[in-house]
């Protein structure tokens, strides 16, 4: 049983709640409008045909779907990032087959796996389901034993997009004699932004969130609790567009092309131009 609240600790949680809420609603609606550029700009751009930045369209698509259906964007969008670090990991670590391979099915064997992780959550969900009174949020919808399981799933990918990145790192570095200069500081650049607005948006949400469930706390601080914690994930959402049209050349000028933008400077020396999407 936990403790009755005096009238001022239920005002602090209030306000708390409506001050966090309000966060969450900037960035909730600041992600969907910035994945919606970053999706349609894929679509319509010849330039982004590339695995990867296929990759890239479709983990938008997913941020756009985490705030209509989180449950189902969540565990999408999180294997989208493994994706495209096992991507950026293969590209590197194995140029040649890369540039070789049948792009639909490498594709498709990406879109599947992402399939089985969303089947895997609907599964927790419906299987462990009873009715009972809860808090309106995401995690809500995974009851008993449901919710050690997601949350334990969800942090192997974090955790295995993580690891990811850091070996491709590494093997940048490995290969820094053979790589382009601008190249690798510019996959360098990406990777570790990528890492610390996008992965750990979603480790530290899943985190929070998860662990809010195995304490007794009255509703409204559980409530205020979970928009706090709901801010990180939409902060990394929203900032991932930004991360990559001022990382990569071929991102901005794309963008810019798509909503007419005349300012936008593409070099017209005979230097190769370096980008995420080709390794």
């Amino acid at each position: 049983m936990h403790m009755e609240m005096d009238s001022s600790e239920v005002y602090f949680y209030r306000f708390a709640t409506k001050f966090f809420y309000s966060i969450f609603a900037f960035l909730s609606a600041a992600g969907v409008v910035c994945n919606l550029i970053l999706l349609f700009t894929t679509i319509r751009s010849k330039s982004l045909r590339a695995p990867c930045n296929i990759l890239i369209g479709s983990c938008a698509l997913f941020d756009v779907v985490h705030q209509f259906l989180p449950e189902l964007g969540v565990a999408a969008g999180s294997f989208a990032v493994l994706s495209i670090g096992i991507d950026r990991f293969l590209s590197v670590a194995t140029p040649h087959y890369y540039r070789q391979m049948n792009v639909p099915a490498y594709l498709s064997i990406h879109f599947l796996a992402i399939t089985v992780f969303c089947a895997y959550n609907a599964f927790l969900i419906v299987y462990f389901y009873r009715d009972h009174d809860v808090i309106c949020n995401m995690p809500s919808v995974f009851h008993g034993n449901a919710v050690s399981l997601w949350a334990y799933s969800s942090a192997a990918v974090n955790v295995l997009a993580f690891g990811a990145y850091v070996i491709t790192w590494r093997l940048i570095k490995a290969k820094s004699e053979i790589l382009e200069v601008d190249k690798m500081n510019r996959i360098f650049r990406t990777i570790v932004l990528v890492t610390i607005f996008d992965l750990s948006g979603w480790a530290i949400t899943q985190t929070l969130v998860a662990t809010q469930n195995f304490f007794d706390l009255a509703d409204n601080k559980r409530l205020c609790y979970v928009c706090f914690a709901s801010i990180f994930v939409n902060l990394g959402i929203a900032v991932k567009f930004l991360v990559y049209y001022f990382t990569s050349t071929e991102y901005k000028n794309a963008v810019k092309r798509r909503f007419n933008v005349k300012d936008y400077k593409i070099r017209q020396s005979g230097l190769y131009q370096p980008s995420i999407s080709k390794m």
